[in-house]
C-alpha cells in the first residue's frame, strides 16, 4: 500500500485525481483541510481561550453590552 498526496489546486492535479478515481486499483480518500481562520480558532480552544456562559440569555446580554446595544431585559 502507498499513500499519495495530491494538491488539487491545479487543473492537471484534478485530472489526475479523477483518473485515479476511475481505476479499480486505487481508492481515493479526500480530506477537507480547515482554512486559516478555522485553524486559529481551533488553536484558541486548545489553549483555553474560550468564553463560557450560564445561559443563552447571558450570551445575549454580554454580546449586546459589547456592541453597546441597550438590553431591555436587564433588571
Amino acid at each position: 500500500m502507498a499513500t499519495v498526496i495530491i494538491d488539487t489546486r491545479s487543473n492537471e492535479a484534478k485530472k489526475m485525481l479523477e483518473f485515479l478515481k476511475s481505476t479499480r486499483y486505487a481508492r481515493v480518500i479526500e480530506e477537507d483541510i480547515p482554512n486559516k481562520e478555522t485553524l486559529e480558532a481551533m488553536n484558541e480552544v486548545e489553549e483555553g481561550k474560550v468564553n463560557s456562559y450560564k445561559s443563552a440569555k447571558d450570551v445575549m446580554r454580554k454580546l449586546k453590552k459589547k456592541a453597546s446595544v441597550p438590553d431591555k431585559d436587564i433588571q
